[in-house]
């Protein structure tokens, strides 16, 4: 499993990795967040579900975001490539046949945008910003480290990635003379870092790591992954476009949606799904996931429960950043078609994605050095990256300017 996609993960263009450059400012590196990397497939499989449908990809081919991959009638021929295989919980893996890899390692073209059409904007506008900065350089002193999102951190997909993301820290360190490195994440990529900056050692930290950047923090889940979990998530794609059952059959099968579900310890006996004249809470996720007919989904969710999402004590400097006062999923309603269509969807406040009592998490950190809410224009999940203001707090951030805390226009 993932034997060609671990590769990329240590290939680093040598041309690029090999200077050492006197950087004006402090390195970073980009985590980007839940399907924030560019993932492609090489696949030869022995079956598909359509004749329409390749068997063999001859070659490595995109799988998220492949745009035209999520279309009718090859919508299926999609799922059938990018769904992992959950019959062994403890050996979860991409389906037979199917290899995949992430794309870009310590440069940023992976996230920069989710597709390499460019249609859906990440990372890009920031790291043009970043760029422009003196002495500032892709793939030097402005790195990216996308990965698998649909693996946790305490997979062993996940764990490579830590171990890799390790490296890329200290190389970058070890390029910009000796230069302490701020990572900065996105979404859940937060939670990622929380579970990375735990494994670390103090020592490690102290030596290599500058601070740590926050933005959007999925930190105590968002009540939107049980509706993908239920009754599949399109992102408002109209359903005779984007089929959300088949998109269902992908996410259920995802480790990470069950991941980011609310964790019971922070919201306890909060209802969140309304269906069959009774209510289900955090608490009581395994007799939901049993009457929507997601058994298996139990068994996934009982493999990331002891991943935190969140713990105040990272062991380095952070600054806090994300949006509110947006209209975000919180409750939902089912009548009597559960779980198979829409819910009434009930909302809270919020980022439009994470739940705002999930983002306030942010305030418990120990060494929390700065804290930024913003609203308004471009501060909704993953618009928040495309804000001038936070662009430029970042870059004052790095070089050292005085007005690096007051940048932001609330």
């Amino acid at each position: 499993m993932f034997l060609f996609g671990l590769l990329t993960f240590f290939l680093i263009k040598p041309s690029e990795s090999e200077k050492s450059v006197k950087s004006p400012g402090k390195p970073i590196v980009l985590v980007p967040g839940v399907f924030g990397s560019q993932v492609e497939g090489w696949y030869e499989k022995g079956s598909a579900p359509h004749i329409y449908c390749s068997k063999n990809s001859k070659g490595w081919t995109t799988l998220w975001l492949c745009i035209e991959c999520m279309l009718p009638p090859v919508l299926s021929c999609w799922v059938d490539n990018i769904k992992l295989n959950v019959s062994d919980v403890k050996n979860i893996r991409n389906r037979d046949g199917v290899q995949t890899k992430v794309n870009d390692w310590g440069y940023t073209d992976g996230i920069d945008y989710l597709d390499k059409n460019k249609y859906v904007i990440q990372y890009a506008k920031m790291v043009k910003g970043l760029a422009e900065l003196p002495g500032y350089e892709r793939g030097v002193n402005i790195r990216g480290a996308p990965y698998d999102f649909r693996y946790p951190p305490n997979s062993k997909v996940g764990q490579r990635y830590m171990t890799a993301l390790k490296y890329l820290v200290q190389e970058t360190y070890e390029n910009n003379n000796n230069t302490r490195v701020v990572v900065l994440a996105h979404s859940m990529g937060n939670p990622y870092m929380v579970n990375f900056f735990r494994q670390m050692t103090q020592e490690w930290k102290d030596k290599y790591v500058d601070s740590y950047i926050a933005i959007a923090g999925v930190f105590g889940g968002s009540a939107k992954a049980i509706r993908t979990l239920t009754s599949g998530e399109t992102e408002g794609v109209p359903d005779i476009v984007l089929d959300p059952l088949m998109m269902r059959e992908v996410e259920r099968t995802v480790p990470t949606v069950y991941w980011l579900m609310p964790p019971p310890q922070l919201w306890g006996d909060t209802p969140f799904v309304f269906a069959q004249g009774r209510n289900f809470t955090a608490e009581q996720y395994h007799e939901m996931m049993r009457g929507q007919g997601n058994a298996k989904g139990v068994e996934v969710y009982d493999t990331i429960t002891d991943t935190p999402l969140f713990h105040p004590d990272l062991g380095v400097d952070v600054y806090c950043i994300h949006g509110a006062n947006n209209s975000t999923p919180f409750q939902f309603r089912y009548d009597a078609s559960y779980p198979d269509k829409d819910p009434l969807t009930v909302n809270g406040p919020g980022d439009g994605t994470v739940n705002k009592r999930s983002l306030e998490l942010c305030k418990q950190f120990k060494r929390l050095k700065d804290y930024k809410v913003v609203s308004g224009t471009l501060s909704t999940h993953l618009e928040i990256l495309q804000r001038d203001d936070i662009i430029a707090y970042v870059a004052d951030y790095l070089v050292g300017h005085p007005a690096a805390h007051d940048t932001l226009d609330f």
